[in-house]
């Protein structure tokens, strides 16, 4: 009966066409893997998204809210709630800032960036992300990060939108204060400088070749580990001779070991099991606990 009641409403409020049930996970997360969802919602605005978690706390119904689903290994049970999908996604320039909604692409932002010759997102246009899920993990590439050209920061937090700066979301190395469930990013504004739109091209350009050149093709959710303190998770876990090694459809790749690559038919178990191979043998042999960068649903 619930079920069948959050499904009008949320109809309502949402539209019929951006509710959906029984949705796979594994269509909406980059290594392809994860079972249903009992809802998969796409929501089209600030308000509605407000509209929808008051709704959804008020009657302590578990969600999730996701963005490109890059460094997202789902559950292979699927999650018994709602899924959120923003769908807000406008860009915005004025002057040396650029304002994008959490729901736009990091690519776009950067690429419309570029035409306006404002410099400084060169280094993300090869993300795979989202800027909210950006935002939330200070993802980075290239030596930079996000945390490095974002001047302000607007969230939901206890039913109302504030604004956080730059001091105030306290990034560190992959991390923010958005990791605490308390808030859900709805946008960001980068503080960008001025620079010729062909100088930023080539950046951009360079950037992305050397991206083909060191990740691995394929399905995965990125960089598995975190860099642990002066060293690279990738060249311990090379150094012992794990690439290629496989559990199931899950094998560290080849080409870059901070990667595993779904194969083929790969659950969330075949990975887990992976991950902890990779952490016992790293830490036997370097007494390094690795720490994972893609977040894990139970």
């Amino acid at each position: 009966m619930l079920h069948q009641v959050l499904k009008s409403y949320l109809e309502h409020i949402c539209g019929k066409s951006n509710v959906r049930m029984n949705v796979p996970l594994s269509a909406h997360t980059t290594i392809k893997v994860g079972g249903e969802a009992l809802f998969f919602i796409t929501v089209k605005s600030k308000g509605t998204l407000l509209r929808v978690i008051s709704a959804l706390k008020y009657i302590e119904y578990p969600y999730l809210i996701i963005g490109a689903g890059s460094n997202l290994l789902a559950s292979d049970k699927g999650f018994d709630g709602v899924v959120i999908k923003l769908g807000f996604r406008e860009v915005v320039e004025n002057g040396n800032f650029i304002y994008a909604d959490a729901g736009a692409s990091v690519m776009s932002v950067g690429q419309k960036a570029a035409e306006l010759g404002l410099s400084g997102m060169e280094f993300a246009c090869g993300i795979p992300a989202t800027v909210g899920g950006a935002v939330v993990s200070n993802a980075g590439a290239h030596g930079s990060s996000v945390s490095e050209i974002v001047a302000m920061v607007d969230v939901l937090s206890k039913g109302e939108i504030i604004s956080l700066d730059n001091q105030q979301c306290k990034f560190g190395y992959r991390k923010s204060i958005f990791q605490n469930r308390d808030y859900i990013v709805l946008g960001a504004y980068f503080w960008l400088k001025q620079d010729s739109p062909e100088t930023i091209r080539k950046r951009i350009a360079e950037n992305t070749q050397a991206r083909i050149n060191t990740q691995p093709k394929g399905a995965s959710a990125g960089s598995v580990f975190r860099n642990p303190s002066g060293s690279s998770a990738g060249a311990l876990i090379d150094g012992l001779g794990l690439k290629g090694t496989r559990i199931g459809g899950a094998v560290i790749s080849e080409k870059h070991a901070n990667f595993i690559i779904n194969d083929g038919g790969a659950t969330q178990k075949d990975i887990l099991q992976l991950i902890k191979l990779i952490k016992k043998r790293v830490k036997d042999a370097y007494s390094i606990t690795l720490k994972t960068e893609i977040e894990i649903l139970d």
